[in-house]
């Protein structure tokens, strides 16, 4: 008998070692296996932004037959505060979570927890807790506008090249407007997956003749703390070659024999 309760003992010891050995699979933002109770490194992403953390839901060991099974649910259970955390769909392939960081989160280092179970312990695969690292920077995002200024006709957009460069490893999307020209509200909506970068035009408009001085604004859409803002300028004036280049932008009313004629010089005039 007391051998039987033994050999009891050492079979339950030997099932909790073989469950703490217990390790899932990572597949976005990084490809790792971690551990339970072991940490992966997200990376970088800026205030407001929500970093996604995607799980491979089957293991190959372990579990009620030692082949595995299939993880059910991911929860984020530990948050630092002001952040939010959202868990995975039930039975999802894979399992996605989100973590977001507050809107005026610091730049440091901040750590999420999750737990990873096998429903009711159907499975008998147990849970898995893994710790999430953070990296938190308001330097997240770098923009920059060609050219500084422009010359048009009147009613001529004035074209801008917007480049936004995303530095994080977190997705975002981000608002692209000017201020500075009256009756002018149009904003560009971008959105920047991780680590990318990205070139949009942004045109203004003014018909009245003289110069204008707008102010072209990045602000994401996650916290107003990552923005930036480019001072850029452009004249509106009436000259022959505006005319000409104005047949770019839309139908004239000409007479037929005289459209191949005006299709011409405003073919012409985008080479000055």
């Amino acid at each position: 008998m007391r051998d039987f309760k033994f050999f009891w003992v050492i079979s339950l010891i030997a099932l909790l070692a073989v469950s703490l050995s217990f390790s899932i699979q990572t597949i976005e933002p990084v490809a790792a296996e971690v551990a339970n109770g072991g940490m992966i490194d997200l990376g970088v992403m800026g205030p407001g932004q929500t970093m996604p953390l995607v799980i491979h839901p089957i293991v190959y060991n372990g579990g009620k037959f030692g082949k595995g099974g299939r993880y059910d649910l991911a929860v984020v259970t530990e948050v630092p505060e002001g952040w939010k955390g959202e868990n995975s769909k039930l039975y999802g392939n894979p399992l996605q979570i989100g973590i977001s960081a507050a809107k005026n989160a610091l730049d440091g280092t901040y750590y999420a927890k999750i737990v990873v179970s096998d429903e009711n312990n159907g499975e008998l695969l147990g849970n898995i807790t893994i710790i999430a690292k953070v990296r938190i920077t308001q330097d997240i995002m770098e923009s920059s506008v060609a050219p500084k200024t422009a010359s048009v006709g009147p009613g001529q957009p004035a074209k801008f090249l917007i480049t936004i460069r995303n530095k994080g490893t977190a997705a975002d999307l981000y608002v692209v407007s000017s201020e500075g020209v009256k009756r002018w509200a149009f904003k560009k909506y971008v959105h920047m997956p991780p680590l990318s970068t990205k070139t949009i035009a942004y045109e203004v408009t003014e018909n009245e003749e003289e110069s204008y001085y707008p102010t072209i604004r990045v602000v994401s859409n996650s916290s107003a703390v990552i923005s930036a803002e480019h001072n850029v300028s452009f004249t509106v004036s009436s000259n022959l070659l505006y005319d000409y280049k104005a047949t770019n932008y839309g139908v004239l009313i000409f007479p037929t024999f005289e459209l191949p004629i005006f299709g011409l010089a405003g073919l012409l005039s985008n080479l000055y």
